[in-house]
C-alpha cells in the first residue's frame, strides 16, 4: 500500500481550545513545521488533531467534483440507499445512485475516498505513537490522543462497512474485512478479518473514551473536536452494526443524559442555515463552515442545499414519496418536502437558489441563508441519531417498554400529536425505523443501515401502466405530472427516467454490497486480496 502520510493543517481562526497555556492554543500551520519537532510539546499535538479535523471536509487538489472530503462520502451512502431521489441526469452521484461507481477499479472518486480513511489512519498513528512524550499537562495529552484514537476507529469503521462484508452477530466474523495498520509502516500487509477490524474499532474507542473521560477543565468552543460525548456516540454506532443491541442502547443513553445536548423547537422552522449551523443544541459533532473550507461544488452544500452554484440547483434531491406518505400531517419534518413543487398553485413553495430545477417532492432540509455562500456546517453527529439508537438497541434486545419510552421525546418534539408506542415486537422495530428515516434523510446513514439489517435494496414499484396509469417523466417546473399512480415509488419518475428500471432493486447479500478496492491498492500490494467483481 502506498505510504500515506498527510498532516493537514487548521487555523486557529477555524477551530480553537480552551486553556490557561496559552502554547497549546497556537494552531500555526504543520506545513511550515518540521514533523521531527511536533510532537515535542502538546501544542504541535494539538496542530495535528486539527489536520484530522479538516480532512473531515478538505477537498481533493484534483479537478474533480464531489470529493470533499467526508462530507461528500456521506452523500453517497444517501444516493445508494431509496430514501434518497435523484431527480434528473446530471453527472454528480449518478453513478453512485446506480451502484456503479464503488464497483469501478478505476474509479477517481472510489480511490479518494478509500485513501481519504487512510489518510486518516496515518495521521492517528502518527498523533497516538508520539504524544505520550510531549511536553504539557497530562490532560493535554489524553484530549489529544483520545480524539485521534476516536478518529482512526472511525476511519476504520467506514472502511469495513463498505469494503468488507457485514457483520454477522454471533457468528465468527472471519470474513475479509480490510487492511489494518496501526503504525505507519508501509510492508504490504493481507486484509484483517471482519471480526479483527471491529476488535480494533472497539478497542481504539474503549481507550477514546477512558482518555477524553479525564478531560475536564478544557472545553472545546467548536463541535468539530470530539470529547467523550462523541466518542460514545461513536461506539454506539458500532455495537449497534455489530447487533449488541443492549449494549448500544445503554452507550447511546450516556450520550442522551450526560452531553447536555438538547433538541431545538426551530431545528425545522427556522430559515436561516437550517441543518446548517452547529450552533443548534442537537448538534454533537459538526463541521464549522468557513469560507476557505468549499472548493468547487466540492462541499456538501453543493449537492444537498439551495446553495446557488450547485448541482443541487440542476438536480434538486427528493424524498422517497412512499415513506413521505406515511409521515403524519402534524410532523413538522413532512414541511421539508414539498410534494406538489411543481404545481404553481399548491403553497408553500420551496426555497430554491436563483433558476432552480423545481421537482415534486424536493428537499429544503439542508438551507444556507445566503444562497451564494461558499458553504455552510455540516452535522456529523446529532442527538437524535442517539435517541434513535437507543430506541432501536432496547427494541432489537426485547425491552420494549425502554424502547418506547426512549423514543417518545423525540417523536413527540417532532409531532405533536404523537403518543407514546404500545407497540412491541417488529411493529415498534418498524415504528423506530420510520422515525430513524425521517429524521435522519440526507444525513449519510441508509446504505449502512439496509447493509447492517441484511435488507434489499428497494426503491419502490413501478407505475402500472397495464392499468392506464401514465409513466411520463416528470420534467417540467410550471407542470404537474398527471395521471399518476398512487401506489408507485417516484423512484426514476424525473427527467426522462435517468436512473434505469435496473437499478431499482438489489438483492441483501449480493457482491455489490462490497465495495471494490481501488486497482492501485491491489496493484502496489498483492497481499490485498480483490472483492469479487
Amino acid at each position: 500500500m502506498k505510504k500515506i502520510i498527510i498532516i493537514a493543517a487548521l487555523s486557529a481562526s477555524m477551530i480553537g481550545l480552551c486553556s490557561c497555556a496559552d502554547s497549546f492554543m497556537e494552531t500555526k500551520s504543520t506545513q511550515t513545521v518540521d514533523q521531527s519537532q511536533m510532537f515535542e510539546t502538546t501544542a504541535g499535538g494539538m496542530m495535528a488533531v486539527n489536520g484530522l479535523h479538516k480532512l473531515m471536509y478538505t477537498p481533493s487538489l484534483s479537478s474533480s467534483y464531489a470529493q470533499g472530503g467526508f462530507q461528500t462520502f456521506m452523500i453517497w451512502m444517501d444516493m445508494m440507499g431509496e430514501d434518497l431521489v435523484y431527480t434528473r441526469a446530471n453527472a454528480q452521484f449518478q453513478s453512485s445512485a446506480k451502484w456503479t461507481l464503488h464497483r469501478n477499479v478505476s474509479s477517481s472518486h472510489l480511490e479518494y475516498h478509500y485513501k481519504l480513511f487512510y489518510r486518516f489512519i496515518s495521521n492517528a498513528n502518527m498523533i497516538i505513537l508520539n504524544i505520550d512524550n510531549a511536553t504539557g499537562t497530562q490532560e493535554e495529552r489524553d484530549y489529544i490522543k483520545g480524539q485521534a484514537l476516536a478518529y482512526r476507529a472511525f476511519a476504520y469503521f467506514n472502511l469495513v462497512q463498505c469494503w468488507g462484508e457485514r457483520y454477522k452477530a454471533g457468528e465468527s466474523n472471519e470474513q475479509l474485512g480490510v487492511i489494518l495498520r496501526t503504525d505507519n509502516s508501509t510492508n504490504n500487509l493481507p486484509r484483517s478479518s471482519v471480526e479483527q477490524v471491529y476488535a480494533q474499532i472497539n478497542e481504539d474507542l474503549d481507550n477514546s473514551i477512558e482518555l477524553l473521560s479525564h478531560v475536564t477543565t478544557l472545553k472545546k468552543i467548536n463541535k468539530s473536536h470530539i470529547d467523550v460525548h462523541v466518542a460514545r456516540g461513536l461506539k454506539a454506532r458500532v455495537l449497534l452494526t455489530q447487533g449488541r443491541w443492549l449494549e448500544a442502547a445503554e452507550m447511546a443513553k450516556q450520550v442522551v443524559e450526560k452531553s447536555g445536548a438538547k433538541l431545538q423547537d426551530d431545528t425545522y422552522t427556522t430559515l436561516k442555515n437550517r441543518m446548517s449551523d452547529q450552533g443548534n443544541t442537537e448538534w454533537l459533532w459538526g463541521k464549522k463552515g468557513q469560507e476557505d473550507q468549499a472548493g468547487t461544488l466540492k462541499d456538501f452544500h453543493s449537492f444537498m442545499s439551495n446553495k446557488n452554484v450547485s448541482y443541487n440547483k440542476n438536480t434538486p434531491r427528493a424524498i422517497y414519496n412512499l415513506l413521505y406518505n406515511k409521515i403524519s400531517d402534524t410532523d413538522v419534518r413532512k414541511t421539508l418536502w414539498f410534494p406538489r413543487a411543481q404545481d404553481p398553485k399548491a403553497t408553500p413553495k420551496p426555497v430554491v437558489p436563483t433558476g432552480g430545477y423545481i421537482r415534486n417532492y424536493m428537499a429544503n432540509k439542508f438551507l444556507l441563508a445566503d444562497e451564494n455562500a461558499k458553504c455552510g456546517d455540516v452535522p456529523w453527529m446529532r442527538l437524535p441519531e442517539m435517541m434513535l439508537v437507543e430506541a432501536e438497541g432496547y427494541a432489537r434486545a426485547g425491552k420494549y417498554a425502554e424502547a418506547a419510552d426512549a423514543l417518545y421525546p423525540l417523536a413527540h418534539h417532532r409531532d405533536p400529536e404523537y403518543q407514546l408506542s404500545t407497540k412491541t415486537g417488529e411493529e415498534l422495530i418498524e415504528e423506530i425505523m420510520f422515525q430513524r428515516r425521517i429524521e435522519l434523510w440526507g444525513e449519510g446513514f441508509r446504505f449502512l443501515d439496509l447493509k447492517r439489517l441484511n435488507m434489499p435494496l428497494d426503491r419502490g414499484p413501478k407505475p402500472r401502466t397495464e392499468l392506464g396509469y401514465s409513466d411520463a417523466p416528470w420534467n417540467s417546473n410550471t407542470t404537474m405530472p398527471t395521471n399518476v399512480d398512487p401506489e408507485a415509488s417516484n423512484y426514476n419518475m424525473y427527467d426522462a427516467h435517468p436512473m434505469g428500471e435496473e437499478n431499482r432493486y438489489r438483492e441483501a447479500g449480493h457482491k455489490e454490497w462490497q465495495w471494490v478496492f481501488p486497482k492501485d491498492e491491489c496493484a502496489v500490494n498483492p497481499e490485498c486480496k480483490q472483492n469479487p467483481l
